[in-house]
């Protein structure tokens, strides 16, 4: 039966029916197939359960806060902030480009958010240089996958509501140091790359326009804190940090910097809706579907196929890696967690592995599928600000990408990276 409902599901995709379409089409066939049309009642309830997670109504609170912020003008003050620190050095806007990924990644929590947000005013000034523009694209969608990694993480929020195993505070804490890895191999690759093409230096600051930038971007520097302060002090729940955040990006972008119009808050609450929509739409239909692989067996049936293959953890451990990041070249970040998960992370925790360190590896990998050619959302954002051709960027993320890979085989095969800060916090029981 599921080799059926596998053939419906990529022919589905082959035509070209959204994803979210296609993932709950093709769980309804596999309920027709299963027991008819009487079968098919349990769609309605199927569907209402993906979308009923209390946890899920966190999700529109941190999308409307990153869209206030952005609209606020917060990104130009990180970016100098991050400039005055990073600019001295050789390949100066190359660093401060990841640099800024990094601070920018606990405002949003999103990778295409992140590529348009930096890229917009980066990668002109990067071409403006004379860096080239296949490098500034491919530095900035490479950079911009840590957004999803360092909390607060929206495809993080998504996980959560899927497993009771792990909770949405632990994967917040989780994520810290795995993004901190992640983006110091980026910095690696932009250092060696720099000096090799002899990049310009950005003009050496005085401590006192330092503390001038940094005044700046105070307001913007505070809202991760804000939340993950909140969050990882039990203080707030994450829906009421969600809201806390949105509240906070509000009073900042009106009253500290005045730079929110109603136009802008309106626009804010509108792309909130819209996006919030696809996120729950995709859950409700993935949530059929998933009910037909666990129906059918398939999680056990694939376990003990990789058991029959090799008893070595690492062994399994790498072939799922290559399995997502296959998957990560062929489909975005959501609906690759959505299909995934449920069919692999049960398969990993009968294994024997810690789930919450598996959920990060998951996380970390899915995530480097968004620069990763063919199908690089992030890379294809930042080609198209950077008006470069495709295939150029393509060329020049391949070292980001191999960076991304090696940090992405430390998380995975050191487990104190991930589970450091939950276990600190005493929310790892792995």
């Amino acid at each position: 039966m599921m080799i059926t409902v596998l053939f419906v599901f990529f022919i589905l995709i082959f035509i070209g029916v959204p994803i979210a379409y296609t993932i709950g089409l093709a769980g309804i066939w596999g309920l027709f197939l299963r027991g008819g049309l009487d079968f098919l009642s349990i769609v309605p309830s199927r569907l209402l359960a993906g979308m009923s997670d209390f946890i899920l109504i966190s999700i529109p609170l941190f999308i409307l806060c990153s869209e206030l912020l952005n609209r606020s003008g917060m990104t130009d003050k990180i970016i100098n902030f991050a400039l005055s620190i990073m600019g001295r050095y050789r390949g100066g806007l190359s660093h401060v480009n990841i640099g800024t990924s990094m601070l920018f990644a606990g405002l949003t929590g999103t990778a295409v958010t992140d590529t348009a947000a930096v890229g917009n005013i980066l990668i002109p000034a990067m071409k403006e240089k004379g860096y080239g523009a296949g490098y500034s694209a491919a530095v900035t969608a490479a950079s911009s996958v840590i957004g999803p990694i360092i909390p607060p993480s929206l495809i993080m929020i998504v996980y959560a509501s899927m497993f009771a195993e792990v909770s949405v505070i632990s994967m917040f804490a989780a994520g810290i140091v795995p993004g901190v890895v992640i983006g110091l191999s980026l910095l690696a690759v932009s250092i060696i790359v720099s000096i090799r093409r002899n990049y310009p230096k950005e003009r050496k600051q005085s401590l006192r326009e330092i503390l001038t930038s940094f005044r700046g971007a105070v307001w913007a520097l505070l809202t991760p804190l804000i939340i993950l302060g909140a969050i990882l002090s039990g203080l707030t729940t994450i829906t009421e940090a969600g809201a806390i955040a949105a509240l906070y990006a509000l009073l900042v972008g009106t009253i500290v910097y005045r730079s929110l119009s109603f136009r802008d808050i309106k626009d804010s609450l509108i792309n909130t809706v819209n996006l919030s929509g696809i996120v729950f739409f995709l859950l409700g239909a993935a949530n059929i579907l998933g009910w037909v692989v666990a129906y059918t067996g398939l999680t056990t049936i694939l376990a003990e196929f990789f058991i029959g293959l090799t008893d070595s953890r690492i062994v399994i451990l790498l072939m799922v890696n290559v399995l997502f990041l296959i998957v990560g070249m062929f489909l975005d970040i959501g609906p690759s967690v959505v299909i995934l998960a449920p069919i692999v992370t049960p398969i990993m925790v009968r294994l024997g592995f810690d789930p919450l360190h598996f959920a990060m590896v998951m996380m970390v990998n899915v995530n480097i599928g968004n620069s990763t050619p063919p199908m690089g959302m992030t890379l294809m954002v930042a080609s198209q600000i950077g008006k470069v051709p495709y295939e150029r960027a393509m060329l020049e993320v391949i070292p980001f990408l191999g960076a991304q890979i090696a940090g992405l085989m430390l998380i995975s095969y050191i487990p104190e990276i991930t589970l450091w800060v939950p276990r600190l916090l005493g929310l790892s029981w792995g």
